[in-house]
């Protein structure tokens, strides 16, 4: 599983790093020596570190639960290009995770995995759903086409590819990164398995004398797949440190509300949408895994998102307008399509400051900035229960819509003509001339 969209992170590899002993009493479990050769050392002497490395290994060993996260001088080189180099990438991650973080959350502890998992993705495939890799990989999980037919069942074809499928590819990644862990036993191994395949690390194990440490068999995988771990575990820091490093989010983006349909058979996606008042284009939008404009005979059971400000007027019209996208219409002007209802645009969330007055607690601006207690902790790091007057106080509010909605308008009968019908009319037309 490779992402072409970070090729620089692996370069580093060949062209920057230039190691040395990091001050401090650190003392690695393993021969850096053996690692830190690999490198073309293009600079003199240790590398200048902007942030101490004591801090990051410190707040490392804090964080560290079920997946070990080893400081290094590898780790603190890509701590350092996600907290300067590459800041606006960390801040992006930080905008979007909230669209799929409480997803990844539910499966990860679904198939008892741990949470920090959910930080892989963002190494993966930038939080980008639709994704694709220069080897073909795909997905928020970067699953190869043959790997998620064969290994998981999903469908993979010209109209529907379930790895754009939030959902299903977020459960798939769970039961093959469990699958993973059982075969190696360590997590480091099964990180590097999931980027390279399982087979490569064997190889490798197999290369630097039967090793079952990342770290022994550094030295025998694949470019990428070394700097693979280093960089989760990076992420991992400043998903959690990022404040500290004055990155923090600004515009918020928040998934499109929506519920869902499971529908058979043959479905024009385009008269579903014009019929239930908003566009195809948030209709891919909602439905990445959905490729053509229409669903094909044997389709069965594919779920569809549709907006949730729509879905009470499709349900009170369901049969209706499903009736009229499972007919191929070929005169789209005879249809009495109205169109004239604006689509709901991406919610977009603004960063606004508050400024504590005299007697407030928490809990009463929270319910005054329309947020729960512990996020509005957690989104300005306070860590005890009281506030001072003239505290400044960050929070996030959608921004205004920028169309308007115009009233909804009842559904009109909508007239259409079939393919067939259409035959037989002309043949009777040619018979009276």
């Amino acid at each position: 599983m490779m992402w072409n969209k970070f090729v620089f992170l692996s370069c580093l590899f060949t062209s920057v790093l230039s190691f040395g002993q990091v001050t401090g009493s650190y003392q690695p479990a393993y021969d850096l020596k053996q690692i830190d050769s690999l490198a073309k050392v293009e600079q003199g002497g240790p590398p200048a570190f902007s942030i101490d490395p004591g801090l990051i290994q410190d707040r490392l060993k804090k964080l560290e639960n079920q997946i070990p996260l080893h400081y290094n001088i590898l780790t603190h080189q890509f701590v350092e290009i996600f907290a300067f180099r590459k800041a606006s990438f960390t801040q992006r991650m930080l905008e979007r995770k909230d669209i799929y973080f409480p997803l990844y959350e539910k499966y990860l502890q679904k198939y008892g995995l741990p949470d920090e998992l959910k930080y892989l993705s963002l190494i993966e495939s930038g939080l980008e759903n639709k994704a694709i890799s220069n080897k073909g990989a795909g997905g928020l999980w970067q699953f190869m086409p043959y790997t998620a037919r064969g290994d998981f069942g999903m469908r993979v074809d010209q109209y529907i590819d379930e790895r754009f499928d939030a959902e299903r590819a977020t459960e798939a990644a769970c039961q093959y990164l469990k699958r993973l862990h059982k075969t190696f036993g360590d997590w480091h191994l099964a990180l590097a398995a999931y980027n390279t395949g399982p087979s490569n690390v064997k190889r490798a194990m197999r290369r630097c004398g039967g090793s079952n440490d990342f770290w022994g068999i550094y030295a025998c995988l694949p470019a990428q797949t070394r700097a693979y771990v280093p960089q989760f575990i990076a992420m991992t820091y400043m998903m959690n440190y990022h404040w500290d490093h004055s990155i923090q989010p600004e515009n918020w983006v928040i998934d499109i509300p929506k519920d869902s349909i499971l529908v058979s058979g043959y479905l024009n996606l385009n008269t579903l949408t014009q019929l239930t008042g908003f566009s195809i284009d948030t209709l891919k939008q909602l439905n990445p895994h959905i490729i053509a404009h229409f669903l094909p005979k044997n389709s069965s059971k594919v779920k569809v998102h549709i907006p949730k400000s729509r879905f009470a007027y499709f349900e009170q019209n369901r049969t209706r307008i499903l009736d009229s996208a499972r007919v191929d219409l070929i005169a789209p002007d005879s249809a009495e399509i109205d169109t004239s209802e604006l689509e709901e645009p991406m919610p977009v969330a603004r960063r606004h400051t508050y400024r504590v007055k005299r007697g407030e607690t928490l809990s009463r601006v929270a319910r005054k900035l329309g947020m729960s207690v512990s996020e509005l902790k957690r989104v300005n790091r306070i860590r005890g229960t009281k506030l001072q007057k003239g505290q400044t106080l960050v929070y996030f509010k959608l921004a205004k819509a920028s169309k308007k909605w115009s009233k909804q308008k009842t559904f009109k009968k909508r007239k259409y003509t079939s393919r067939k019908k259409k035959k037989t009319t002309s043949k009777k037309r040619r018979k009276r001339r």
